[in-house]
């Protein structure tokens, strides 16, 4: 694995003290496939490639393994971790709990300011034609749609579970034309139902959303 590549699409290293840039590093590569599941990671590989010691590589791997990234075995290393399409429901499952409880309580606090904001990344949703940007613009759409909610403890687990649940989503819903072109349907209708103030149907419509695409993870996944 050529982990130099990795780090050249990561945020410049200054500012970031080493084990904070080799987890942002080694997150990236997880997230977006690079380093997929069942992949050993191996410490004095990384260390070499990125030029670090082992700590830095080994408290990384802690950090990574408490967000489900990475597992590690006693006295076999480090593996990425591999979800089954039951965990990978069971997450969609939580994800859409969590995302209906803060759309509700974000929706009376939206201000015409977030309405534009929701209304510019639809514009790019529309426009995208990039899997990543695509996929980032998926993403920014819900955080700005709860951000209201003001729950960090959400706002973490959200980002934990994304980070899981987008590495299997990539190959089919980001990728897919019709899949994209549903998913921002989807989103016009939520946002129509949080401008009219309505609670209730914005939260129906987020739940269905949300679960429609846990039918769009692969058949590969087992």
């Amino acid at each position: 694995m050529d982990y130099k590549a990795l780090a050249a699409n990561v945020e410049n290293r200054e500012g970031f003290g080493t084990q904070e840039w080799v987890y942002r590093v080694l997150r990236a590569g997880i997230v977006n496939g690079a380093l997929p599941g069942g992949m050993q990671l191996k410490q004095d590989e990384i260390s070499a490639a990125l030029n670090v010691s082992h700590i830095p590589v080994r408290e990384a791997l802690r950090q990574l393994e408490a967000q489900h990234l990475v597992t590690i075995h006693a006295n076999r290393g480090a593996t990425v971790t591999e979800l089954s399409r039951e965990m990978l429901i069971n997450t969609m499952q939580v994800r859409a709990a969590i995302s209906v409880a803060m759309l509700a309580v974000a929706v009376p606090r939206m201000t015409e300011e977030d309405f534009a904001a929701l209304d510019a990344i639809l514009e790019g949703q529309r426009e995208a034609n990039d899997v990543i940007q695509t996929e980032n613009l998926n993403i920014r759409f819900h955080e700005v749609l709860t951000a209201k909610a003001n729950n960090p403890v959400a706002d973490m687990l959200m980002e934990i579970i994304h980070a899981n649940i987008d590495r299997y989503l990539r190959s089919g819903f980001y990728s897919d034309a019709a899949d994209r072109e549903n998913s921002v349907a989807e989103h016009e209708k939520i946002l129509a139902a949080c401008k009219a103030g309505n609670v209730d149907e914005a939260v129906k419509l987020l739940q269905a959303h949300i679960m429609d695409a846990a039918a769009l993870i692969p058949e590969t996944v087992q």
